[in-house]
C-alpha cells in the first residue's frame, strides 16, 4: 500500500502532474523539463525526486544525462486519472506539449547547457493591484 499512496501523493501536485504528462509521451532529461516547464532546475529536480521515491519513473543514463520516463506500471494509472482533467489543466498541458515539441526539435544540436532562447517564454499574467479595496 505504501507505493500506491506515494504515487497518489506524487500525482497530487500540479507540477508533478505536468511532468508526468510529458514523461508519458517521451523520455526527457532534467534540462529539457526545465526548458519546457519554465521552472528552475532545482524545482524540477525536487519534483523528480518525489516521483523517483514513488517508483513512478524509469531512468536511463546516456553520457552525462539521465532521461526519465513514466514507468509502465504507473502509466495506466496516470491515463485513468487524466480523464479527470478540467479545462484549465488541459490548457496548461497543451501549452507544455507545444513547448515540448519545440524543445525536442533541438535535441542533438549541442550539449545540454541550460535554457534555450529559441523556446518561447511562458507569459505570466501580472496581478493587478486592488484599487479601492
Amino acid at each position: 500500500m505504501k507505493r500506491q499512496v506515494a504515487v497518489a501523493h506524487a500525482l497530487g501536485d500540479e507540477t508533478r502532474w505536468r511532468i508526468a504528462a510529458l514523461m508519458a509521451q517521451e523520455a526527457l532529461c532534467v534540462c529539457e523539463l526545465v526548458d519546457i516547464l519554465d521552472l528552475a532546475q532545482s524545482t524540477v529536480s525536487s519534483h523528480l525526486q518525489v516521483m523517483r521515491k514513488a517508483e513512478m519513473v524509469t531512468m536511463e543514463k546516456a553520457d552525462k544525462w539521465v532521461y526519465y520516463q513514466l514507468s509502465r506500471e504507473v502509466l495506466p494509472v496516470w491515463k485513468a486519472m487524466r480523464g479527470l482533467d478540467d479545462e484549465k489543466v488541459d490548457r496548461v498541458l497543451e501549452r507544455d506539449a507545444k513547448r515540448a515539441v519545440a524543445r525536442l526539435a533541438l535535441r542533438g544540436q549541442s550539449e545540454c547547457k541550460g535554457p534555450r532562447k529559441s523556446i518561447p517564454p511562458v507569459h505570466k499574467v501580472a496581478k493587478r493591484a486592488c484599487v479601492g479595496c
